[in-house]
């Protein structure tokens, strides 16, 4: 048996769509946080998107299905990525309301992508200063307590509905297969095969 972590929202519809095309239909029941499938052997659990990396760490679930935005922030690793899924493709971009990207030394970012924004600093040898939010980006340089931010942009059109500008994409985002270390070992026939119904789609 193969437990595997699905993130809830937007991605979710893509995600069980794409199950599909690979054969595997899933019966979910509000009621339970665990649930079957059209699989005898594969359970599927929806969980926080920012938590999965953690539940597959642990080994609580043995695959987690997560966008990339929230590997690049997590610290425990005790998984692989394995398979890009190239679904919820979207990028994480630098963006800001009047300034502009040489303006950002001495400058405040907003961003709930501290990790990758720090590293983006660091590579162009940039001073500014980070502040960690975790509702809506958007709204930091509306009301003043940033300068710039750093976000998931998909279309563009919340920015522009905003006033705001994307200036730089620091990386592209898309949907990530990840499985536990020792469970790859001890699951290896059933996660492969699982793995494989999913490129073969």
């Amino acid at each position: 048996m193969i437990l595997i972590g699905l993130p809830k929202g937007r991605i979710y519809k893509e995600i069980s769509q794409l199950l599909k095309d690979s054969g595997i239909t899933l019966k979910e029941d509000k009621r339970k946080l665990i649930f079957g499938s059209s699989e005898q052997n594969i359970q599927f659990s929806i969980l926080r998107g920012w938590d999965i990396p953690k539940f597959v760490s642990y080994g609580a679930v043995d695959i987690g299905i997560v966008g990339k935005d929230v590997l690049l922030e997590t610290e425990d690793k005790n998984f692989f990525e394995v398979l890009d899924l190239n679904i919820g493709k979207c990028r994480l971009s630098l963006a800001a309301k009047e300034k502009k990207i040489s303006e950002l030394a001495g400058s405040t970012i907003a961003s709930k992508f501290s990790k990758e924004t720090n590293n983006f600093l660091s590579e162009n040898f940039i001073d500014a200063e980070i502040i960690e939010l975790k509702g809506s980006i958007e709204i930091a340089p509306i009301l003043g307590i940033s300068d710039f931010i750093v976000d998931l942009v998909n279309t563009g059109s919340t920015l522009k509905e905003n006033g705001l500008k994307e200036l730089k994409v620091l990386k592209e985002i898309s949907t990530r297969l990840i499985v536990n270390k020792s469970k790859f070992r001890t699951k290896n026939k059933e996660i492969k095969k699982f793995i494989q119904r999913i490129k073969s789609d």
